[in-house]
């Protein structure tokens, strides 16, 4: 049996100009309707809640894929401990990060619909049940998602917070149902794909997947989706809980998730089916590089500074010209 950090491996040796390839799952007599992908780092406490608000669905058929890339023992345990064959606890020999993680998760679903699960994040009881079954009953809809829920370290709801993200990411003005125009969904990142969606696996164009995505791999998925031209469905209900807490995010992941946007953010802007979003697309592309050469200058990183830079200067000369 190939481990989730071999699967990776194979996979980008075999095309490592296009990125990652997926591998055909293996055969099982019975596959689940809905793959469930948590990747997780040495956080147990949390984790503890994350799977038990999976294990709480109403909606049950599904494998929950945890993706373990710190290896405790601590971590082993706590999957067995749950006794529910569901459950796929599997430890990557190497660290992968972030990206690389998920994609391992990715190659490992047996099913076609895929949802990710983040170690520090809960589920309500009904969000499998309101965003993978319009997909298991629309074969043309791609991705569902819905509203979320912002927590502090001890689980308690935000409620002004939440009420602050809904409007800041575009989502207080969706209609609830099929979204009409659903590329323009990433004009403000509306789609919470990291932490309350459904999405079809085949749906995304995986050739371009690579490191380069880092920590905004679900914006790249995102993007991939919304381009598709499948449905689009939002259920506006807050079905599910991100947890905000000082542990969330280091500096350094911050400037590797940045990184990762101001890529996605480049191939919207070559991509015909953004067209309708290319300006505030560019805007955000060009703070975000200029965010990074701050960034590179703070860590003394004067080539990756300089990269950014000419980056900049490139993009500013097209669109002039354009």
């Amino acid at each position: 049996t190939l481990s989730a950090h071999s699967l990776v491996g194979t996979a980008a040796a075999r095309n490592t100009s296009s990125g990652p390839q997926l591998l055909a799952p293996p055969v099982a007599a019975l596959m689940p309707a809905v793959s469930i992908v948590t990747t997780t780092l040495n956080r147990t406490g949390y984790l503890r809640q994350a799977i038990q608000s999976a294990l709480s669905q109403s909606f049950t058929d599904f494998e929950l894929l945890v993706c373990d890339d710190g290896g405790l023992e601590e971590t082993r345990r706590l999957c067995r401990g749950f006794c529910d064959p569901r459950i796929l606890h599997t430890v990557n020999p190497s660290p992968l990060g972030i990206a690389l993680n998920t994609f391992a998760g990715i190659q490992r679903a047996r099913a076609g619909l895929i949802a990710f699960l983040n170690d520090d994040d809960r589920w309500t009881p009904g969000f499998l049940a309101a965003c993978a079954t319009p997909l298991l009953a629309d074969a043309d809809a791609v991705l569902a998602f819905c509203d979320h829920w912002l927590i502090d370290a001890d689980g308690n709801r935000l409620h002004q917070a939440s009420d602050a993200n809904t409007r800041d990411y575009g989502r207080a003005a969706l209609p609830s149902g099929s979204v009409p125009r659903p590329a323009e969904l990433m004009a403000r990142l509306s789609v919470p794909l990291a932490m309350a969606a459904v999405f079809r696996k085949s749906s995304v164009d995986w050739r371009l997947y690579s490191e380069k995505v880092q920590g905004a791999y679900d914006s790249f998925i995102a993007y991939s989706l919304l381009r598709a031209g499948g449905a689009v469905l939002y259920i506006p209900q807050r079905l599910t809980e991100y947890r905000v807490h000082s542990a969330g995010a280091s500096a350094q992941f911050h400037r590797a998730t940045t990184e990762g946007l101001a890529y996605v953010h480049s191939l919207m802007l070559r991509d015909p089916a953004f067209r309708a979003i290319a300006q505030p697309i560019r805007e955000k592309y060009l703070g975000m590089e200029k965010h990074l050469v701050k960034l590179s200058l703070l860590h003394a990183d004067i080539p990756a500074a300089l990269a950014h830079a000419a980056r900049m200067a490139r993009a500013a000369v097209l669109w002039r010209n354009s």
